[in-house]
């Protein structure tokens, strides 16, 4: 009896869902598919993998934690080799969740270089909240996220996950060009009490970062004259040029604007260091999923986009 890949693949899909629909959906396999394999493997070993419960989720045996380090090398070392094509190239598909940041103003380019250099590879991404993305990563439903935060409380989404600092976030106050405040070079969030204020939703990266950018000065969102709440920043900058409010943004997000003259970008005085983090629930053992990460990192490196 041998072991086959895709055994070791259900396994470890198995072991980050812990729910067997959920990894019959991820590999498009039936549920006694995803059984069977199990139990194959089991049997190779004489050894438990799994318990199962009642309602189709598992928990992972002591012996099933050893081994799944064991079965991402394997994997990665199989996929090393069998996913190189005739003419060298790589092959496969990588699911990306991504916040805004990421998913609408970083790796819209990048993508479209990678997949024309590595024909054969192609990136499925979803455009969604930073909250959403670390649950996604955590039932293993896709390979990469790209957040503006990690920083949710309570945070039961980063385990068995490898978080690269992608690039260091600059936030600042977003004023109409014809503000009063619009000619400074750098503003305290104290003076935006009182004044109109727009706001995210609660679930977006961008919002806990500035939640935090605010508390530093002993500041909570409900100190502020909160009078629009938005779900994306497109909205939120087009509140703003229509006079209808100041509101907190990345650079990144501003950038076009501000270059278009509709709006005025001023730094916030803070130590507050943010940064927009990639996600890796294969934690670099996948060689495609890490060849996607170098590229996105040589690209931030060598990029002349403001952040």
């Amino acid at each position: 009896m041998t072991i086959d890949l895709e055994q070791l693949r259900t396994f470890c899909d198995l072991y980050l869902t812990k729910n067997f629909t959920k990894t019959a959906s991820n590999l498009g396999i039936t549920e006694s598919t995803v059984s069977y394999r199990i139990k194959e493997l089991e049997k190779f070993f004489g050894q438990k993998l799994f318990n199962r419960r009642s309602n189709k989720t598992v928990e992972t045996t002591e012996f099933g934690n050893s081994f799944f380090a064991e079965a991402k090398e394997i994997i990665s070392m199989i996929e090393k080799y069998r996913d190189v094509g005739d003419k060298g190239e790589m092959m496969g598909t990588i699911k990306v969740s991504a916040g805004e940041i990421g998913g609408v103003f970083l790796l819209p380019p990048i993508i479209r270089a990678f997949e024309t250099k590595f024909r054969k590879v192609r990136i499925k991404i979803e455009i969604t909240n930073s909250l959403t993305t670390l649950k996604k990563l955590s039932e293993a439903e896709c390979d990469l996220g790209v957040t503006a935060s990690i920083d949710f409380q309570p945070n039961p989404y980063l385990r068995n996950i490898q978080v690269h600092k992608l690039l260091r976030l600059t936030y600042g106050v977003i004023t109409p060009v014809n503000h009063p405040l619009a000619d400074r070079e750098s503003i305290s969030v104290t003076e935006l009490i009182g004044l109109p204020y727009i706001s995210r939703d609660q679930s977006s990266g961008s919002h806990r970062e500035i939640l935090k950018i605010l508390s530093e000065k002993g500041i909570r969102e409900s100190d502020l004259n909160v009078v629009w709440r938005f779900d994306n920043s497109s909205s939120v900058i087009n509140a703003v040029t229509e006079g209808l409010g100041l509101s907190i943004v990345s650079r990144i997000q501003a950038s076009k604007y501000v270059q278009g003259g509709l709006i005025k970008f001023i730094p916030i005085d803070t130590k507050v260091e943010s940064y927009l983090n990639l996600l890796d629930v294969w934690k670099g053992s996948n060689q495609i999923v890490n060849a996607f990460i170098s590229f996105i990192e040589y690209y931030v490196a060598t990029s002349t986009m403001l952040f």
